[in-house]
């Protein structure tokens, strides 16, 4: 009885413990994912905050992405195509997987730029999430991981390839994952979701969410050191205020240090509408006036028609 107990209390701490994480890697022409400010305080979202991600990106469904998300589609420039390697089993082992592992570092760690960012779901999501790709496939041999994600990039859409790994090919898949992220070269905008179910999830998620603040409370430091004039700080807190009171949404900097976000507050909109409809209008009385005026009916008495002249003649 005792060692039931003892398995079914070590099973359920495994279980707390155990997470999804998800990294979003831009294989070929990037700029098609930005990474927000969120991603500096909590990577940690749900099944179906992952499901709207890949449906505002990928054009797929009618959801809208959730808000505080790590990562957000670009406004103007969409992928061609999205591939989802899922990755399942015990033998994930992140210290015998040297470059699941690198993949799967925080970004402020990332020797890779094409990782754009993560998002980091409690449990063992990986099949929840899958099933939110209409088009997915099951492999066995660790061998074909590299082919099946170079044919999958090929079709448009979002499609996703699953594997299931054990300690016999747990070091082949992270060989086959090296030489995809190394060889394959496209000039097609491909975003790669690369899924992993972990043990150890949560007390990463717990180590990057302190790191993260600690990075984020630096960054706005060397921010406030650097911005030596008034204006440039006016800007500064006007860009914290936006991210810290949620009044624009989610976002990110551009290259011009422009804040950019997809949403509009109720007040934007109506003050749009304001602003719109009341140009129409003043537009419309000018048109009118103008027309008026150049229709105006002139009067047979005068001087336009020489009705004076003729009333001097006739005298």
């Amino acid at each position: 009885m005792n060692k039931f107990v003892i398995a079914a209390l070590a099973a359920m701490a495994l279980t707390a413990d155990a997470s999804t994480r998800v990294a979003v890697i831009e294989l070929g022409a990037s700029g098609t994912v930005r990474r927000t400010t969120t991603a500096s305080r909590s990577e940690e979202t749900t099944v179906d905050g992952v499901a709207s991600f890949w449906s505002a990106l990928h054009g797929y469904g009618r959801k809208l992405q959730h808000a505080g998300m790590p990562v957000v589609p670009d406004l103007f420039s969409r992928p061609e195509s999205g591939v989802v390697l899922g990755l399942t089993g015990s033998g994930i082992d992140l210290d015998r997987m040297p470059t699941l592992s690198s993949l799967l570092k925080d970004v402020d760690e990332q020797e890779d730029d094409r990782v754009v960012g993560h998002m980091q779901v409690s449990g063992h999501q990986c099949k929840k999430m899958m099933n939110n790709v209409k088009s997915k496939q099951d492999y066995d041999a660790a061998g074909s991981l590299k082919s099946a994600v170079e044919s999958q990039a090929q079709e448009s859409g979002i499609s996703g390839i699953h594997f299931d790994v054990s300690s016999a090919n747990a070091a082949d898949i992270d060989d086959q994952l090296a030489s995809l992220l190394k060889e394959y070269s496209t000039e097609k905008k491909v975003v790669f979701h690369l899924v992993v179910e972990e043990e150890d999830g949560s007390r990463r998620l717990k180590e990057s969410g302190a790191r993260g603040a600690t990075s984020n409370q630096r960054r706005l430091e060397q921010e406030a050191d650097a911005d030596g004039d008034a204006d440039a700080d006016g800007d500064a807190d006007a860009g914290n205020q936006n991210n810290n009171n949620g009044y624009y949404g989610y976002g990110y900097y551009n290259a011009y240090g422009e804040w950019v976000t997809p949403y509009k507050t109720m007040f934007q909109i109506q003050y749009f509408n304001v602003v719109l409809w009341t140009s129409l209008g003043l537009v419309a009385v000018l048109f009118f006036s103008v027309y008026l005026m150049i229709y105006m009916p002139l009067m047979a008495d005068t001087l336009l028609f020489g009705e004076s002249a003729r009333v001097a003649h006739d005298d």
